[in-house]
């Protein structure tokens, strides 16, 4: 079943989701949708639909894959990621069914022990995630055990064009997708709590993660660093990010990465800013990681990523 075809898109932007759309509609069917006995024992019609639909946001284009099949069980993806050694029983215990849901994204998970010709649901669910993410968007699932999954697409209407917020630590800039930016507030290293060896900030009693740019990145730091925070939406969850300045707003055109910048996480493209300089475009879905798990964490992992 498809809704919103004559939803208009950047014809590159169509040809970049064909992969992507692809594995998500074959992981439906083969994967989402039970077997007719399975089906008529729990009421359903024998035949499972699977709808692909898009619709504008905006600037944005919301494209959904969705099934009426068995859903996805969190508890299920909980079992098997302690029992594979993705995560460790006691932080798979703090874990929201959301979260839970967030770990079939991660590379090679799958809660199959048969993978058909077709899909095993998580199989391969990280590379489209890292195609969404190199097309400045977002993907997020939603599932209801008997009712059935939905996979949402967020991305920008074209590829050539991103408003961006830019940034800059020493003399190197940084864009941030200003879909994602929710506001800039000043810095007060006081204003920051500790909660379980990770960086709170409690802004208008709505407590987030923080995380440093100049830490993620592995830069030392200097006396006047980040005197900015930019509070940034990822999904559902809202974080800040401490930048030393922020330059202000400006569309740039998206550019590939550089080869050696190829794969790795926290990048989503280039591009040239108006003074000439190069801008590393940003993943804020990407950074939301290491700002749940601490400054020391994000120290440690952005240290391995070059400049």
């Amino acid at each position: 079943m498809v809704e919103g075809a004559e939803t208009e898109l950047d014809r590159n932007l169509v040809e970049a989701l064909a992969d992507p759309l692809v594995h998500l509609v074959r992981n439906a069917i083969d994967h989402g949708i039970e077997m007719p006995e399975a089906r008529r024992a729990a009421g359903k019609p024998e035949a499972g639909r699977v709808r692909l639909s898009a619709q504008q946001e905006g600037d944005h284009v919301a494209i959904e894959v969705s099934d009426d099949g068995a859903g996805i069980d969190p508890e299920n993806i909980r079992r098997s990621a302690v029992r594979k050694g993705v995560i460790d029983a006691e932080a798979a215990g703090r874990l929201s069914p959301e979260e839970c849901l967030s770990l079939l994204f991660l590379p090679g998970f799958s809660t199959r022990t048969e993978v058909s010709d077709l899909s095993g649901r998580g199989v391969g669910m990280d590379v489209v995630q890292s195609k969404i993410r190199e097309l400045s968007g977002q993907v997020q699932i939603f599932s209801e055990i008997g009712e059935g999954t939905r996979f949402v697409i967020r991305v920008p209407l074209t590829l050539a064009i991103l408003p961006t917020l830019l940034v800059e630590l020493d003399q190197d800039v940084y864009a941030l997708p200003l879909v994602r930016v929710l506001e800039v507030i000043a810095h007060d290293a006081a204003q920051l709590l500790w909660m379980d060896g990770q960086k709170i900030l409690d802004l208008r009693e709505r407590p987030m993660p923080v995380l440093s740019l100049r830490d993620w990145l592995g830069l030392p730091r200097g006396g006047d660093d980040a005197t900015r925070g930019v509070v940034l939406q990822s999904g559902e969850q809202r974080f800040c990010l401490l930048v030393d300045r922020v330059l202000g707003r400006e569309e740039v055109v998206i550019k590939a990465l550089p080869r050696s910048l190829r794969g790795l996480p926290g990048y989503a493209g280039a591009s040239l800013v108006g003074d000439g300089r190069m801008a590393m475009i940003l993943d804020v879905d990407a950074l939301l990681g290491p700002a749940q798990r601490g400054a020391s964490g994000a120290c440690s992992s952005g240290a391995s990523r070059g400049r």
